[in-house]
């Protein structure tokens, strides 16, 4: 179950779940940045969606200087994708 910006609800197709938990595992420093979104009444979600996505392991990172910086895999480089758009045009499927 996914939660929108505007408080409602809206299932999750079975890839979709799997990109979530693709995005969240293996890396907790993303994880305890989420936690702290939610903490702080923010959607995850939608914060999330702002962020790059990592070109070479497919993970949020975060904007670095005039790029990104993945803590997954240490990619360090230009911002090619935002995670929003990664989802919206289906190039997790």
């Amino acid at each position: 179950m996914l939660v929108t910006p505007d408080m409602q609800t809206q299932e999750m197709s079975n890839s979709e779940q799997n990109a979530w938990l693709h995005f969240l595992s293996g890396d907790p420093m993303f994880k305890n940045f989420v936690n702290n979104q939610m903490m702080a009444g923010e959607n995850p979600y939608q914060r999330i969606g702002s962020q790059p996505i990592c070109p070479k392991c497919e993970r949020p990172g975060f904007h670095h200087h005039d790029g990104m910086v993945c803590t997954t895999c240490g990619y360090n480089g230009p911002v090619t994708l935002k995670t929003g758009t990664y989802l919206r045009e289906g190039w997790w499927k």
